[in-house]
């Protein structure tokens, strides 16, 4: 009976697995903004059906040697700067945008300045989608290989489109901004845990009237009994009975065994046994040798 062996060349193909992929959509044109993150995070706070700003555009005069330039401005929503809280004043209201469009032309044909429209050159942008499509499986006898090659296809991929204009956000170069980054810097900076004085002393822990350890020794007690004091006698026949299974017991295991207080059985093992302090047995108990009835090894 053969079992494959499954060798490392499976483990590369499957790590480097071809995809299927939609390219239905790749020619549609995208557009890829950009703005700071305390912008970002004022859109994400804010509700998706709020408006959050107007984008301004004003064109210039037609008069003029460039007539493709035209400047971008958004004007944030002042109820949504409020949701800002402690730098509420510090954030900008406007904000020009430094568009980019697809061009064909060298880019030594057209300078871009802040705010203005220039060409996107040297570079081209897709969007890749990934989703995950649930598949369920009606055969429970499949293969360990097979369930993970369907796994694997249960992933759809696909292009969303290229990106053929970009406009970055570019914050006003003013001392309101200025006054924004350095609150950022302070609150970066800031250590998380301040060194205080304290007037009265601070209770961490609830005083309890048992400790969690005599809780557990008095349970344990109600369930195995206490250890009373048996005969003499008795407690001598169990401890011969436990060395005949074996020469060498700890004491707490002897404590275990016969079920007597820790004093009251130290005392009968020291007229009985020996304990050892040295290796290999260190720390064990064992029968003095008038009490031995041990058979020695044959000798061949």
């Amino acid at each position: 009976m053969s079992s494959s062996v499954p060798n490392s060349s499976d483990g590369f193909f499957e790590a480097h697995a071809l995809h299927p992929v939609d390219t239905s959509r790749a020619k549609d044109g995208v557009w890829l903004v950009k703005v700071p993150n305390y912008l970002c995070d004022l859109w994400m706070k804010g509700n998706t059906e709020k408006v959050v700003g107007e984008v301004v555009i004003t064109a210039t005069d037609p008069n003029s040697n460039n007539k493709d330039q035209s400047n971008v401005c958004l004007v944030t929503d002042d109820a949504l700067i409020a949701e800002a809280g402690e730098n509420s004043d510090f954030i900008p209201k406007k904000h020009k945008f430094l568009v980019q469009m697809l061009s064909s032309e060298h880019p030594s044909d057209k300078k871009s300045s802040p705010g203005n429209v220039s060409a996107m050159v040297g570079q081209e942008l897709v969007v890749l989608c990934e989703e995950d499509i649930p598949q369920v499986s009606n055969d429970p006898s499949s293969s360990l290989a097979i369930s993970s090659q369907r796994n694997r296809s249960s992933r759809r991929y696909s292009f969303f489109g290229r990106v053929n204009s970009r406009a970055e956000c570019r914050p006003p170069d003013n001392l309101r901004y200025m006054k924004l980054k350095a609150e950022q810097l302070k609150a970066k900076n800031r250590a998380k845990h301040n060194i205080c004085i304290l007037e009265k002393p601070v209770q961490t822990n609830l005083p309890v009237s048992k400790p969690v350890f005599e809780v557990q020794l008095e349970n344990r007690k109600k369930t195995e009994g206490k250890n009373l004091r048996r005969e003499r006698e008795d407690v001598l026949q169990d401890l011969f009975k436990a060395f005949e299974r074996h020469q060498y017991y700890t004491f707490k295991d002897l404590v275990n065994l016969t079920k007597q207080p820790a004093n009251y059985l130290q005392e009968i093992l020291k007229e009985i046994g020996v304990f050892n302090s040295r290796p290999p047995h260190q720390n064990m108990w064992e029968l003095k040798p008038e009490y031995r009835h041990y058979k020695e090894a044959s000798k061949d």
